[in-house]
C-alpha cells in the first residue's frame, strides 16, 4: 500500500512539474517506473492491458519491436540506441493503469496536472509582459510558450482545453464555467503562440469533442450553431490575432510567393516552412534510395549528411524531418509507415468507442492520438518530450478508468 501511495505521489509531482522542468519530470517518472517494476505494479498493469485492451497492446508492442529491430540494419547504431533509450517513458503505461485504478488517485493526478498547466499559463502571461524569461528555444515575450516551447505548446494545451470543454459540457453551474474559462484561456494562449500546428490541433480536437457530445442527440440546430460559432471564433483568432502574420508567411511559402521581409513573424514563418519542405523532399529521396527496409533506427541523420555531401539536398543537417510519417518511412520503409498509422488509428478507435458520459477520463484515451496524428505532419510528435509524455500519462489514466472496457458509447 505504501509503495502504491509513493508511486502515485511521484506521478502527481511529475504532473505539476511537467510544464516547468524536464529534469524534475523525468526524475519523478523514473522513480515511479522503478517502484512500479519492483513492487509488481508494472506486471499487474501489463496483464490488465493484455486482458482488456489487447488490440492496442499488440500494436504498441509491434511498433516498439520494430523500433528495436531497426537497429539491426541501422546506418548509425549508436544514434539508434540513443533514440531507443529516449522512449523509456512508454513503459509507464502499465504502471499508470494499475496505480490509478482507484478514482481518488485519478482525481489527485488530474488535479495535479491541471494545476501545473494552469500555473504555467500564468507564467506565459507574465512572460508576454516581460516579467519572467525562459531559456527554452522559441519561447520569448513575443511567443510566450513558457518552458514548453512553441512546437509542443499547442498540442499540450489543445488536448487539455478540449478535455476541459468536455468536462464543462458534462457539468452544471459554476463548475461548467470554471472548466470553460480555463479552456478559453488556453485557446487564447495557443493562438498567441507561434506554432501553426497547434492551431489545427486545437481546432480539430474541440470539433471532435463536440461531435462526440452531440452524437445521437438529434439537436441539429444546436449542432449547427455550435460548429458555426466555433468556426467564427477560431477564424477571428487567426485573422485578428498574432497568428495572422505567421499563417500568411506559411501560406506564401507553400504557394512560392514573395513574402514581406519587413514583417518579422511572417518572414520567420515563411523561412521555417521552406526549410521543412526541403527536409521532406530529402526524406523522400532517402526512402527512394532505401525503398524496402529504410535506413534503420537512428540512420536518418547520417543519410541526410550523405545526401548533402553528394549535392542532392538543399536541406540543412538535421536529426529528423519534422514529420513523423516521413521519418517512419525513411527509417523502416512502408512497414514502418503502416505500423505507425495503425497504432494511431487503433489508439483513437479505442478511445472513441468508450462511453464518455459514464467515464470522464475516456476522452483522455482518444484526444492524445488524434493530436499526435495531426502534429505528426509537421513534427516528430510520437517522440517529442512534451507531446509524447503527456500522451503516455493521459493514456494510462484513461485506460485505468475504463478497465471494464465499457463501450456503450458505440462507434
Amino acid at each position: 500500500m505504501r509503495l502504491l501511495a509513493a508511486t502515485n505521489l511521484l506521478f502527481c509531482v511529475a504532473a505539476i512539474a511537467f510544464p516547468f522542468s524536464v529534469a524534475a519530470t523525468n526524475i519523478a517518472l523514473g522513480g515511479a517506473l522503478a517502484i512500479g517494476i519492483v513492487s509488481g505494479l508494472w506486471w499487474l498493469g501489463a496483464k490488465v492491458c493484455w486482458s482488456e485492451f489487447r488490440q492496442l497492446s499488440i500494436v504498441f508492442f509491434a511498433y516498439f519491436l520494430l523500433l528495436l529491430l531497426g537497429l539491426i540494419w541501422s546506418h548509425d547504431v549508436q544514434w539508434g540506441v540513443h533514440i531507443l533509450g529516449r522512449q523509456w517513458f512508454w513503459l509507464l503505461v502499465p504502471i499508470l493503469v494499475a496505480s490509478l485504478a482507484e478514482e481518488r488517485w485519478r482525481r489527485y493526478f488530474l488535479f495535479s496536472l491541471s494545476t501545473g498547466l494552469t500555473l504555467h499559463l500564468l507564467y506565459c502571461v507574465l512572460q508576454s509582459y516581460g516579467y519572467v524569461h525562459s531559456s527554452t528555444d522559441g519561447s520569448n515575450a513575443d511567443n510566450a510558450t513558457g518552458h514548453i516551447g512553441h512546437i509542443g505548446f499547442g498540442v499540450v494545451y489543445g488536448i487539455w482545453a478540449a478535455w476541459l470543454v468536455f468536462l464543462g459540457w458534462d457539468s452544471n453551474g459554476w463548475q461548467r464555467w470554471i472548466f470553460w474559462s480555463l479552456a478559453g484561456w488556453a485557446y487564447v494562449m495557443i493562438f498567441a503562440a507561434q506554432g501553426r500546428s497547434g492551431y489545427i490541433v486545437a481546432f480539430v480536437l474541440v470539433l471532435a469533442v463536440a461531435a462526440k457530445c452531440f452524437k445521437g442527440r438529434g439537436r441539429w440546430k444546436r449542432i449547427g450553431l455550435f460548429f458555426a460559432g466555433s468556426l467564427i471564433v477560431f477564424s477571428l483568432a487567426m485573422a485578428l490575432g498574432p497568428a495572422k502574420e505567421r499563417l500568411q508567411g506559411t501560406w506564401m511559402a507553400m504557394m512560392g510567393e514573395q513574402h514581406d521581409t519587413a514583417n518579422h513573424w511572417q518572414d520567420y514563418a515563411a523561412k521555417a516552412s521552406t526549410d521543412r519542405v526541403e527536409m521532406w523532399k530529402t526524406s523522400l529521396d532517402i526512402y527512394m534510395e532505401n525503398p524496402v527496409f529504410g535506413v534503420g533506427t537512428g540512420g536518418f541523420p547520417k543519410a541526410v549528411d550523405k545526401m548533402i555531401a553528394q549535392g542532392n539536398s538543399a536541406s540543412k543537417p538535421t536529426s529528423h524531418p519534422h514529420n513523423q510519417y516521413l521519418l517512419a518511412l525513411a527509417r523502416w520503409g512502408p512497414l514502418g509507415l503502416i505500423l505507425l498509422c495503425t497504432l494511431l488509428y487503433v489508439w483513437m478507435r479505442e478511445g472513441w468507442r468508450m462511453d464518455w458520459h459514464k467515464s470522464p477520463v475516456a476522452p483522455l484515451v482518444f484526444l492524445p492520438p488524434l493530436a499526435l496524428a495531426i502534429h505528426a505532419l509537421s513534427s516528430t510528435s510520437v517522440e517529442e518530450h512534451f507531446s509524447a509524455i503527456l500522451a503516455v500519462l493521459l493514456l494510462g489514466t484513461g485506460l485505468s478508468g475504463n478497465r471494464d472496457h465499457n463501450k456503450a458509447g458505440g462507434e
